[in-house]
């Protein structure tokens, strides 16, 4: 009974920690302890591939723990947007992002602090949404709320050093007197290795991917765009809102495919890649979206915008110079430009390039050495 007892309790310690969005990992108790306020739900979904495959971040929140694990110290990890309390254990290191972060930070001042940054500086972000948006609502009479909008913080200003998700145009997007903080590192991609070179797509499709926030991803200019050239063909991969679909509805017509979600590791994703030979992504503001990462690493061809771009951009593809149709028709000229023998080449250094420098292993062996180099000031 005692037994049955014990392990009771443990299922709901677990479960009540589950429903608070915590973990912990603990090597001893009398090591020094590590906060990290980023994701915590995955490491109930250790044995779930789908739910890890769902976003490259879910993978790299568990190296990130087990980093600091394997170096020596108990973990506590925190949801980033959890409203439980964060507990007295004199953390001697703060991971993550806002807004527990900044929280933390307050909270345990001697401790380290190390500011996780994913995405473009959150004025940049928001000014981008506002502009996004209201070219929108300005155009087509319509009413769209703002959506990804970030909660102003000050975890730049508080942090000792800032880890960037992103290139060196995301780091030109944060005030100036903070950019010497900034430490870049190459994320991963969810996509299973190819080991068969993608060949030339004869349809010549475009393809876009993106997630939430159709606004500031600039799907909008897209659709003018393949509205205007109905002999051009538009692949959409990704979430569509009720309220942008129904503000742009009439400019989507039978050359612009709405697939939804998709898995990316899906056969029905890799049909749609074979007919494409370019990515085009317009959007306002990012790190580097996994969306092209993982596109470049089935082998297509990126054109993007400086927000959407790794520094490494003229080399594997086109460079958009501003947020406007201009721009994009620029870069589907540039694409039309291109022998097959120049695309099938392009096509080829785009895989290359990501299967070398955003996998897990890669991001694991970069996540190590800056810990340990912050560590060690």
């Amino acid at each position: 009974m005692k037994f049955l007892k014990k392990i009771t309790k443990a299922i709901y310690r677990k479960y009540h920690a589950y429903k608070e969005s915590t973990y912990q990992i603990i090597n001893n108790n009398s090591d020094e302890w590590v906060y990290i306020c980023y994701i915590a739900q995955v490491f109930y979904h250790l044995d779930d591939t789908q739910y890890l495959d769902s976003h490259q971040n879910k993978r790299e929140a568990i190296v990130i723990a087990n980093t600091f694990h394997k170096l020596g110290y108990n973990v506590y990890i925190q949801e980033f947007s959890s409203n439980k309390k964060i507990p007295n254990l004199n953390f001697t290191i703060i991971f993550g992002i806002e807004s527990n972060f900044y929280k933390a930070c307050k909270r345990f001042p001697q401790a380290k602090k190390i500011y996780y940054a994913t995405g473009a500086y959150f004025k940049h972000q928001n000014k981008q949404i506002y502009d996004m948006t209201n070219y929108i609502n300005s155009t087509y009479k319509s009413n769209l709320t703002y959506k990804r909008l970030v909660k102003p913080h000050k975890s730049i200003e508080i942090a000792d050093s800032i880890l960037q998700i992103g290139s060196n145009f995301t780091i030109s997007t944060y005030p100036e007197q903070y950019q010497s903080k900034i430490s870049l590192i190459h994320q991963s991609t969810q996509i299973n290795s190819q080991s068969q070179i993608k060949k030339y797509a004869k349809e010549n499709e475009y393809f876009y991917m993106g997630s939430g926030g159709n606004a500031l991803k600039g799907l909008v200019l897209l659709i003018e765009y393949f509205h205007q050239h109905p002999e051009l063909y538009l692949n959409i991969v990704g979430p569509i809102e009720n309220d942008f679909y129904n503000t742009l509805k009439n400019q989507i017509g039978n050359n612009i495919k709405i697939w939804g979600f998709l898995n990316v590791n899906s056969p029905q994703f890799s049909q749609i890649i074979k007919r494409c030979n370019f990515i085009i992504y317009p959007s306002g503001s990012e790190g580097i979206p996994g969306a092209v990462i993982n596109s470049m690493k089935k082998g297509l061809i990126p054109i993007v915008t400086p927000w959407a771009a790794f520094n490494e951009i003229n080399n594997y593809g086109f460079l958009l110079e501003k947020w406007d149709i201009e721009s994009i028709n620029k870069g589907i000229k540039w694409s039309q430009s291109l022998s097959i023998e120049t695309i099938e080449k392009l096509s080829k250094d785009c895989q290359t390039y990501v299967n070398q420098n955003y996998n897990i292993t890669n991001f694991e062996k970069e996540f190590n050495q800056y810990i340990q180099a912050v560590l060690k000031k």
